[in-house]
């Protein structure tokens, strides 16, 4: 009854009906979904925070100890990209423009 009622109210709204097939995996969503956020819960959270703590502090001797490097995220053009062709043409038009 309330699935009809619901099929009525698309139907108002100018949209089809679904399809059986398309309502079935709709449910199979809906229960995954239900599902998952069942064993989403505080101490699921604690446990994962931990083994996540755990990796790390197991992983500590691969760790690159940033301090000793220089880095940066612009290199002041040390090594820039190289000029594509079109962009060289339109340099070369403009260059000529500028000597004429």
């Amino acid at each position: 009854m309330v699935a009809q009622q619901k099929m009525n109210q698309e139907d108002r709204k100018g949209l089809v009906n679904e399809s059986a097939k398309t309502r079935k995996a709709r449910e199979k969503l809906k229960l995954q979904h239900r599902i998952q956020d069942e064993k989403i819960t505080s101490e699921a959270l604690d446990n994962t925070t931990e083994d996540i703590r755990r990796w790390i502090s197991k992983h500590a001797s691969n760790r690159v100890i940033l301090r000793d490097k220089n880095i940066s995220l612009f290199n002041e053009n040390q090594n820039p990209a190289k000029i594509s062709r079109t962009i060289e043409s339109v340099f070369q038009k403009i260059k000529k423009e500028i000597s004429s």
